[in-house]
């Protein structure tokens, strides 16, 4: 039997347990949403709990004589690494959806490849003792894989981080995420773990790195507008200092055209509805070049990761026709059209709240443009 201190290792997995249970019953995250980013975050804590228990009885039977004991010996290691396996992809699709709403298809094929690689090392391991051997005593030990599967595990964890890294760089900075929360917990215990045998750290990293991203995603609802799923005007102020690092933004104002009407004519609910879609919109079209933030009402604001006036005239009717096509393709008793304000400007040299008031300006001339082209009163009609 290996030298392991066995009250440690079960103190370990129970706290990994705690903590992971602990972040969902203190309501540091709730599956409000029922949407797919939060059956991911159910997983991990399934992921979590199972993977403990397996800990603990894998370092329990470790090294005890008899075919039933191999046999758990087997099961437990298989289903440790088959959860160090999961682990990565949940965190790679993760922070895919919360970025960028959806995985892409090269990460799709990206971890598919790298997993199925590694569960094939582990039909082979029964056969010829790849990455783990249990011996004639039914003692564990590693094998010459071992470190090969732990590097590609590595690999999809900093996959999730270069995602996220792309992601920030294409907003300019506007979008975050609690990487580091995450990340660093686990390549501590993981080394820990791999380096020195006997102890058992990196279920209760993992344990505390999803804790600490629960919390801060609970943190960042702050900045979360409840209808629309959108940043929130207190996001504007949390990346005002990301903003000023630059020397030029593009920034626009929209306002949805007849949004009086539709409360007056359809009820509030039917509004709402209205608001919701234009949300969708605007975040399928501006994607991972900025920020959308709903301002105040029917007013939005979107920050862009651009420099220029051509992208800036080719975001705006891009979103026109977004709009045009939505009204086609879906038939509400409303229909979406939206007036925009927008302007490339020298944050050094202006700030946000003036460039708010620019384009609020801008956008009210394109409003008064639109309602006389319409012949609408928009002193009615607002």
């Amino acid at each position: 039997m290996n030298d392991v201190n066995l009250i440690e290792i079960y103190i370990a997995d129970m706290l990994g347990i705690f903590l992971i249970l602990g972040a969902v019953f203190s309501g540091a995250w709730k599956l409000q949403k029922k949407n797919n980013e939060d059956k991911v975050l159910l997983g991990v804590v399934i992921l979590v709990i199972v993977a403990c228990v397996a800990d603990a009885v894998s370092f329990t039977v470790d090294g005890r004589p008899g075919d039933f004991y191999k046999a758990l010996s087997y099961i437990s290691d298989n289903i440790l690494f088959l959860s160090n396996v999961a682990i990565g992809p949940f965190w790679v699709t993760l922070i895919s959806l919360h970025i960028n709403g959806s995985v892409s298809k090269f990460q799709r094929i990206f971890m598919s490849s790298i997993c199925g690689f590694i569960l094939v090392l582990m039909v082979v391991n029964f056969f010829n003792p790849l990455i783990f051997a249990i011996d004639e005593n039914n003692c564990y030990t590693r094998g010459p894989w071992f470190m090969v599967k732990n590097l590609l595990e590595i690999v999809l964890m900093a996959d999730g981080v270069i995602i996220y890294l792309i992601s920030r760089y294409r907003s300019g900075g506007t979008k975050f995420y609690p990487v580091l929360q995450f990340v660093w917990p686990i390549f501590v215990c993981v080394c820990l773990q791999m380096f020195y045998y006997g102890i058992s750290t990196i279920w209760v990293g993992i344990a505390v790195g999803y804790t600490n991203l629960m919390l801060a995603l609970q943190n960042e609802n702050i900045f979360i507008d409840k209808l629309t799923g959108l940043y929130n005007r207190y996001y504007l102020v949390k990346i005002s200092g990301v903003l000023k690092q630059k020397n030029k933004i593009t920034m626009m104002m929209l306002d949805l055209n007849g949004f009086k009407d539709i409360n007056d004519n359809y009820g509030h609910s039917v509004g709402d509805d209205a608001l919701a879609s234009l949300a969708e919109i605007l975040e399928k079209t501006v994607e991972q070049k900025g920020a959308v933030i709903r301002y105040a009402g029917d007013e939005f604001v979107i920050v862009l990761n651009e420099d220029n006036e051509n992208s800036a005239e080719a975001c705006k009717n891009l979103i026109k026709e977004n709009l045009d096509e939505f009204n086609k393709k879906h038939k509400k008793k409303y229909q979406l059209s939206a007036s925009i304000g927008y302007g490339v400007f020298d944050i050094s040299k202006c700030s946000v709240d003036q460039i708010l008031k620019e384009i609020d300006k801008r956008m009210y001339e394109d409003k008064r443009a639109y309602y006389a082209a319409t012949r609408h009163d928009r002193r009615v009609h607002v």
